[in-house]
């Protein structure tokens, strides 16, 4: 067993108490036993598995990671009827507060129609009915989804202020040695357009939950969104992607016509060259028949 997977088995066995536990992954390709509970087809096919098949010589479940995991503790009636001790609430709410993330928000606290939820990035404590679990449990991993790739790309337009801040100047002025940033430039306009293409896929989802979904995880996937600010941050996100999207088509248009000019200057003394070598020739054509 890998060091990561047995860390994540002590962990989710120092908070077991009665809870039983789910731990989901979000793939781009599956394999052979393992259990899909949804397919995304935005931003990127991808599914959300729960990772029965054997382990790998490796250690590693057979399966393709994306790089994002779900750590569930479900704790239903019968459990919760014969009451906690207070330790066990402690050693809850630490594990909720530990999540992989030390830059993730703190938990949010969901509750509805009898059910109680804490939701964090990675990690998520779902007290309802049994028969509940199953449908409540879609409706947080389809929020997980995509609140996910929401909080990729905020971390993505985070890390390019500097970037943005270093060609604002090229929505002004561009010279000749900015010509020699084009490509670096046209990389950073790529990324933030692809940034536009992926938010304007998700955001749909991001409003509110699948149709598809039961009564009851559809109301819990309303109530996440609104304790998450779901509505908040895209409309921040877009304000901010319409911030790149604005300098970075100045720029581009900037450098488009100075290359244009540079191009046409450079036609501009071809011709005048020519002209003055067309007359230097008549010249010594005038000097050798006159002068002869």
């Amino acid at each position: 067993m890998s060091e990561a997977v047995q860390s994540r088995n002590e962990t989710i066995q120092s908070i077991d108490g009665g809870a039983s536990r789910r731990h989901i992954r979000f793939v781009e390709k599956i394999a052979g036993g393992d259990r899909v509970l949804m397919f995304f087809k935005d931003p990127a096919p991808c599914y959300a598995i729960l990772p029965e098949a054997p382990a790998t010589a490796t250690g590693t479940i057979a399966a393709e990671p994306r790089g994002d995991e779900l750590e569930v503790a479900i704790l239903t009636m019968p459990t919760l009827a014969q009451g906690l001790p207070s330790a066990m609430h402690q050693r809850f709410a630490e594990w909720m507060e530990k999540g992989d993330d030390p830059a993730a928000p703190p938990p949010v606290p969901v509750k509805v129609r009898g059910v109680e939820l804490m939701w964090r990035p990675g990690r998520v404590l779902l007290q309802c009915e049994p028969e509940q679990v199953e449908s409540l449990l879609s409706a947080v991993v389809e929020f997980t989804h995509y609140e996910c790739e929401l909080r990729r790309i905020e971390d993505e337009i985070a890390g390019s202020w500097a970037e943005l801040e270093q060609d604002k100047a090229l929505a002004f002025e561009v010279t000749t040695a900015d010509l020699k940033r084009s490509p670096a430039v046209g990389a950073r306009m790529n990324r933030a357009l692809q940034r536009r293409i992926r938010l304007a896929r998700i955001e749909p989802y991001l409003w509110e939950p699948e149709a598809s979904l039961p009564a009851a995880g559809r109301k819990l996937g309303e109530e996440l969104r609104a304790k998450a600010r779901i509505e908040a941050r895209l409309e921040a996100a877009n304000d901010h992607i319409e911030v790149f999207e604005d300098i970075y088509e100045m720029s581009g248009q900037r450098m488009g016509e100075y290359r244009a000019a540079q191009t046409d200057h450079i036609l501009e003394w071809i011709i005048i060259i020519l002209i003055a070598a067309e007359t230097i020739l008549l010249l010594a054509q005038m000097v050798w028949k006159f002068g002869v």
